[in-house]
């Protein structure tokens, strides 16, 4: 059968999307092939959450139609979220592009690639959303894998006035627990190590299911039931963490201290403007819970600056509240017009030089707040996931409070000892290294 390759770009559920459709593929005899230059099949699974991201999916569906000239290329696919909301303008645009797959049909892969392949090519399946959650797919995970996501929910019900999440993936839609059990499985054998629960909102889970099942439930039984050193929780509005919640993480040691929380601002005005049903005083309570139950919780947000309305005192309440909460982790975008969306046609769009000054000065102060948050664990000996070697004796990898690509990492140095990729060590930190952590390997955990 002809090999395939597919490259993903944009978050981590259109990671397990790509997953998924390698699943079928593979199941069908295709072979997947890593390098895109040697595929004769090439899939592009796409983003278009800002512009930025646009602007990638483009520049890659554009380097991999060349491969039709210069490789063995004869099929190009585009899939994910820019083929779900621009498969017409790119159809117009990129005709060397021979179908489009949206984010409700990726069951539909194979579907899409016999339909080409028959001759008849310019294929579109995009347009059904709102779709019952696709329970039972088969994923591809490669060999020596150490983190893994599972994706527990689709959409998103929230509406945030700057977001195009619920156009193009539709209203919020929780998986069936069995089915999220019988996956974790899977990737229990597949011998993962850290499993990442991930959703647009993994706080909404079960509130749209018959049966009486929330996140405190769900992760209880994965806590309890299966083997995995760690499991992460990426995304949770401040709105549906509750104490409850809070109890089950803090009374299972394999569920790691670490929130992601994606507040975007911090000021009453701009948070009522982008729809979001907080505010600033109920921001510090939520984030005051967590320390008071967890009080080694890490915690990270992602901010929005240059709102549409959002004016220098906005900015400098924005900082204050940043200084006086302390989150240890921090990305912050300059917002993005997107079309379809309430806010883009808000009055008192600002500035990009603003937005670019704005971001600057809230990643600077940033830097001093990581700096010493990272500070208080030197000294401390850490559990730390090996995943690399840098250099003979030295190894790169994460503790419990920081996710994989976006965090810090730890560099731990073992002398003459060979470290296994993909297991934990305890790790004594010694120094601190910009974002970054500097130890020595103590110990081996079992």
């Amino acid at each position: 059968m002809k090999k395939i390759h597919i490259t993903t770009l944009g978050c981590d559920k259109n990671t397990v999307d790509a997953q998924q459709m390698l699943g079928m593929l593979a199941e069908n005899g295709y072979t997947i092939e890593p390098d895109p230059a040697q595929a004769e099949i090439i899939v592009v699974n796409t983003c278009c959450f800002i512009q930025a991201a646009k602007e990638e999916s483009i520049e890659y569906i554009l380097e991999y139609a060349g491969y039709k000239e210069s490789g063995p290329c004869e099929i190009l696919v585009v899939a994910g979220c820019m083929a779900e909301r621009y498969h017409k303008e790119l159809a117009e645009e990129m005709p060397e592009v021979d179908g489009f797959l949206g984010v409700g049909h990726i069951d539909n892969i194979i579907d899409l690639i016999k339909s080409i392949e028959s001759g008849r090519g310019g294929e579109t399946l995009a347009g059904d959303i709102d779709r019952p959650y696709l329970e039972e797919m088969p994923r591809y995970i490669e060999d020596n894998t150490i983190t893994a996501y599972l994706k527990i929910s689709e959409g998103c019900d929230h509406h945030c006035t700057y977001c195009v999440i619920p156009k193009i993936r539709g209203r919020h839609r929780s998986r069936q627990p069995e089915a999220i059990y019988r996956e974790a499985a899977y990737l229990e054998e597949k011998g993962i190590r850290e499993l990442i629960i991930i959703a647009q909102d993994i706080t909404q889970y079960g509130n749209d299911l018959d049966e009486e099942i929330d996140l405190a439930g769900l992760l209880t039984r994965l806590s309890e039931d299966f083997s995995f050193h760690w499991i992460r929780l990426l995304y949770m509005y401040p709105e549906g963490i509750t104490e409850a919640l809070l109890d089950v993480i803090a009374g299972h040691e394999n569920i790691c201290h670490y929130f992601d929380i994606p507040i975007q601002h911090t000021e009453d005005k701009i948070l009522k403007r982008m729809g979001r049903p907080v505010s600033k005083s109920h921001l510090f309570e939520q984030v005051g819970l967590i320390r008071k139950k967890l009080p080694d919780a890490v915690l990270r947000t992602a901010i929005i600056t240059g709102f549409p309305g959002e004016t220098e005192e906005d900015h400098e309440g924005l900082l204050a509240s940043l200084r006086a909460l302390k989150i240890n982790r921090l990305g912050v975008f300059k917002y993005s017009q997107e079309e379809g969306t309430p806010a883009a046609a808000f009055p008192n769009q600002v500035d990009e030089a603003v937005m670019e000054r704005r971001w600057n000065e809230i990643y600077g102060q940033q830097e001093e707040i990581t700096a010493e948050a990272n500070e208080a664990f030197v000294g401390k000996s850490l559990d730390v996931l090996i995943e690399e070697m840098e250099a003979p004796g030295t190894y790169s990898g994460r503790t419990y409070g920081d996710a994989p690509e976006i965090d810090c990492m730890v560099f731990a140095n073992s002398g003459e000892e060979v470290l296994d990729i993909g297991n934990f060590y305890k790790v004594k930190i010694i120094q601190t290294l910009d974002y970054d952590l500097i130890g020595d390997v103590e110990s081996e955990l079992t």
